[in-house]
């Protein structure tokens, strides 16, 4: 065991090196986006390092050597002497553009860190913690007043939310797995609009300051039937739901008057038994391929955001649907003299009729994304064991500037780390 740890923990200070920006449980500024402004923010896509290099690929994918947190039910394809540790960290640059004006940014975080194990023979889990989404966004406008001068109108917006997991997969018969996840959701959210007002004015600026907290548990469920073929062919049929959770949420809304002598509160309302609907959503899909060669799959995904709520309102939201089509190729997985047929090369595509409804258009998100799985093997010791680093990069296109709406081109970078290790083995003494 000792010398096992001697061998991961070079890889995981490495990881952790390499991501500046990590930091588990506090507030990241994962987005700029204006349309994080909308119900708890952008959402942030959860497919692990393997199935977000195939366009998010999450249903019917399932690896011993891979996690998948979209689908608790793969799971049980971790072997009962297995450890799985993964994380993962990204750099995104986005170029805004409306009809007259362009800006990039650029952002950098921490994805997700997550360990798989089995309990028994029949019983493996997962634990971990992930960013569910996030608000980052600050917004002025200019007006000229014949009477007050000079007047900006400000909206900013920060915050997210983040969840823990546990999560379980048994196969309660040949070819069937059923998981569930356990998750604490928790986060804060804080949303200002501004009216600001010369100072030599006699008019008052004012600020209107709406934040909550939340902390609540929420379940999702996943089932797989994965069906051998002749040949080392397989089947993966495979689906996902999430019931409508109503999180508990602490509220407070504060509005600030602001004078050449004076600042004053307005009012001050606090609602310590507020709630977030988050919608109930469902997925199904399937993957095909043969084992240690190549994987092909395409996903369906559906959420009701159009029955969600924040703070008891409802905002601008519509039933979101995404369609995903990924593959994976290894040439030689087994070769014992070259490297590059080993590594695992993936790609995939997703168009999402995303959740936003603005000015009566759909926001509309097209992604395209490129993978390689680079293996990192101990062949001395552990032969069987298979670490790898993912890199992935997606390039996409979000919203129009039609209707004075803004389009958002990005490009996502994302180094990913699984490490395996053969933690769960019986020694025997003659």
């Amino acid at each position: 065991m000792k010398k096992r740890l001697t061998n991961i923990l070079p890889l995981v200070l490495m990881a952790l090196l390499l991501f500046p920006g990590f930091n588990l449980l506090s507030a990241q500024d994962l987005t700029t986006s204006p349309y994080s402004r909308f119900g708890i923010g952008d959402m942030i896509n959860r497919s692990t390092g393997r199935g977000q290099a195939m366009g998010g690929l999450s249903c019917g994918l399932r690896s011993e050597y891979n996690l998948n947190l979209l689908n608790p039910a793969s799971l049980s394809s971790i072997d009962s002497t297995d450890f799985l540790f993964e994380m993962s960290g990204f750099v995104k640059a986005t170029d805004f553009a409306t009809t007259d004006l362009n800006k990039t940014v650029n952002n950098m975080g921490f994805s997700y860190l997550a360990m798989g194990f089995p309990i028994n023979k029949w019983l493996k889990a997962s634990v971990g913690v992930l960013p569910v989404s996030n608000i980052g966004y600050s917004m002025t406008t200019t007006e000229q007043s014949p009477v007050m001068g000079t007047v900006k109108y400000k909206f900013d917006g920060s915050g997210g939310v983040s969840q823990v997991f546990a999560s379980a997969s048994v196969s309660p018969m040949k070819y069937l797995s059923l998981g569930a996840t356990f998750a604490y959701v928790f986060g804060p959210l804080s949303h200002s609009k501004s009216l600001v007002i010369p100072a030599d004015s006699l008019y008052f600026s004012t600020e209107s300051v709406q934040t909550a907290i939340i902390g609540d548990i929420n379940f999702n469920y996943g089932a797989q039937l994965d069906i051998p073929l002749k040949n080392d062919y397989f089947l993966t049929l495979g689906g996902i739901f999430q019931g409508q959770s109503n999180l508990k949420t602490e509220s407070r809304s504060t509005l600030i008057v602001t004078g050449t002598s004076l600042t004053d509160t307005l009012s001050y309302v606090e609602n310590p038994d507020n709630s977030i609907i988050l919608p109930m959503g469902w997925g199904a899909g399937f993957t095909i391929g043969k084992k240690d060669k190549f994987t092909a799959g395409f996903d369906y995904r559906l959420q009701n955001w159009s029955e969600s709520e924040f703070l008891g309102t409802k905002d601008s939201m519509a039933n979101s649907h995404d369609y995903i089509f990924g593959v994976e190729y290894t040439p030689n997985a087994n070769s014992l003299t070259r490297y590059l047929p080993r590594v695992h090369y993936r790609a995939g595509i997703r168009y999402s009729e995303s959740y936003l409804q603005i000015k009566g258009y759909q926001i509309q998100e097209i992604g395209l994304t490129l993978g390689a799985g680079f293996p990192i093997r101990d062949r001395v010791a552990m032969r069987n064991a298979q670490s790898s680093m993912n890199v992935i990069l997606e390039i996409g296109k979000r919203g129009t500037t039609n209707n004075n709406l803004i389009r958002e081109t990005y490009g996502l970078l994302t180094l990913q780390f699984t490490l395996h290790d053969k933690w769960f083995i019986q020694r025997k003494f003659d």
